[in-house]
């Protein structure tokens, strides 16, 4: 196996992209003798959809969340206005697109965890490669559940969620067409991958490669499992798989300050990930300058934090410090600023999916819904994230039990850290969502709180594949 996904570089060469939808076959995928060859092949296979997630990833996931609620702020034309504002529309190209790109990875994840078992590969192997692309098809599945999904984050399980599709496609007939399964069932799979892909995989040690925490461990499974069940209101699940997730304390340690998280770097090239990474894209590893400017933070004239939700942060917190709000381009308007959170001088590296801190709130939010108590261990793990948010000597008193007057205020004070903690990485919006919370009042109306199947995916299957209500 690659002690990197550095070969992905090299794979955008050899697999050309590819924009087909769900029910036709990915002209990019390598024929089965080609990925049951050697083992390399099928590692390349695999860093293509690791590739293709970051890719489905890079620009909207970050972008709409956070300017969906007013964290950050956009250009009136920005591209992804339509995210937000309650326009979009099942023919935009927008949503087929993020469709297209997360069913591609999902696929090349298919022929790995169809095709490998017949492989004569060393059997420890095949074993890592399917765990592997199991983690692949949860987080795009994840991704997709939680953006069509229809009742998938406000409780209606029973609701239509995504076709569920675990089978390669190897050529187009209609037959093969399904319907969109229910988001119970699109979540039941979602979990039992990543519970395979746990009970196969081991952890980072210290003699793994920092590039690692690109790539699925058992930690890694259990991390994205948390998020999975806080999302879905399963909240005993939630903390157990919270509490597996921290189990690992030596490789997974909470930084003693978020500054140390994203520092502000000169370097461009494989810089180290934080311990507190889970699991992160590490773009300077692929040798790809270009990749460090694609988001508009950096520059300030496309997206930049809104000085409103800055005003937010208490006094003294780092987190809305000159160590992680940065000047960023200087040609840029100079009251603006940019998140060191992407740690590249030049736009961003490390796209942050899970950290240890998300975990921490995870848990302690789970703790509190499942025991409807103003619960102990909840305001412990609170006060941890809390606590080394600001400098020796300037610290807040910490949160106790007396701080709480119910279950509801601590819940409250979990959310507030959450957003604080989280910011510019992807999550606000969601977080609203699911707690029953408009993002905006352009998205008032909650049929607009997930994006419209795309037109061509059920014209395509007579309409085997039904439209999201209120579009």
């Amino acid at each position: 196996m690659k002690s990197t996904i550095k070969i992905l570089g090299v794979l955008l060469i050899v697999l050309s992209s590819c924009s087909k939808q769900l029910d036709l076959p990915p002209e990019n995928i390598l024929t089965e003798s080609q990925v049951l060859s050697s083992p390399n092949s099928a590692d390349a296979l695999l860093a293509s959809a690791y590739f293709k997630s970051y890719s489905a990833i890079k620009n909207y996931y970050y972008m709409s969340a956070d300017v969906a609620t007013g964290n950050a702020l956009t250009i009136p034309t920005s591209g992804f206005l339509s995210l937000w504002n309650g326009t979009l529309t099942s023919g935009s190209n927008l949503v087929q697109t993020v469709w297209n790109n997360h069913y591609n990875a999902i696929n090349e994840a298919n022929v790995i965890i169809n095709l490998i078992p017949n492989s004569n590969f060393d059997g420890a192997v095949k074993t890592k490669l399917i765990a592997e692309a199991k983690f692949v098809r949860a987080l795009n599945y994840f991704i997709l559940l939680r953006d069509f999904g229809s009742g998938a984050i406000t409780g209606n399980l029973a609701g239509p969620g995504v076709p569920l599709q675990l089978v390669n496609y190897s050529n187009y007939d209609v037959s093969k067409n399904i319907p969109r399964s229910t988001c119970s069932d699109v979540y039941k799979q979602i979990l039992k991958d990543l519970d395979e892909a746990a009970a196969s995989l081991t952890d980072l040690t210290t003699a793994t490669p920092q590039a690692f925490r690109g790539r699925a461990q058992k930690t890694t499974c259990n991390a994205l499992a948390s998020r999975v069940c806080l999302y879905m209101r399963d909240y005993a699940k939630a903390v157990s798989y919270s509490t597996l997730a921290m189990t690992n304390t030596t490789q997974y340690v909470l930084a003693s300050s978020p500054a140390l998280v994203f520092p502000v770097t000169s370097a461009t090239a494989n810089l180290a990930l934080s311990t507190e990474f889970i699991f992160a894209f590490p773009v300077s590893f692929n040798s790809d300058a270009t990749e460090n400017n694609l988001t508009g933070y950096y520059a300030k004239t496309a997206i930049w934090p809104a000085p409103a939700f800055l005003a937010t942060y208490a006094a003294n917190d780092i987190r809305n410090s000159a160590s992680m709000m940065v000047v960023g381009n200087t040609a840029g308007p100079a009251n603006l600023f940019c998140p060191s959170k992407f740690a590249n001088p030049t736009g961003r590296d490390h796209l942050p999916i899970i950290r240890l801190s998300e975990i921490y709130l995870n848990k302690a939010e789970a703790l509190v819904r499942s025991t409807s108590s103003v619960n102990a261990e909840a305001i412990t793990l609170l006060n941890a994230i809390r606590q080394r948010s600001f400098p020796t000597g300037l610290k807040p008193a910490p949160f106790t039990a007396a701080s709480f007057a119910t279950a509801n205020d601590l819940i409250t004070a979990i959310l507030k850290e959450r957003r604080w903690e989280l910011a510019f990485e992807g999550h606000d919006m969601f977080d609203n969502i699911r707690t029953g919370v408009a993002p905006n009042a352009a998205l008032a109306n909650t049929t607009k709180w997930v994006y419209p199947i795309p037109k061509r995916e059920i014209d395509l299957t007579n309409g085997l594949i039904t439209q999201n209500p209120g579009f």
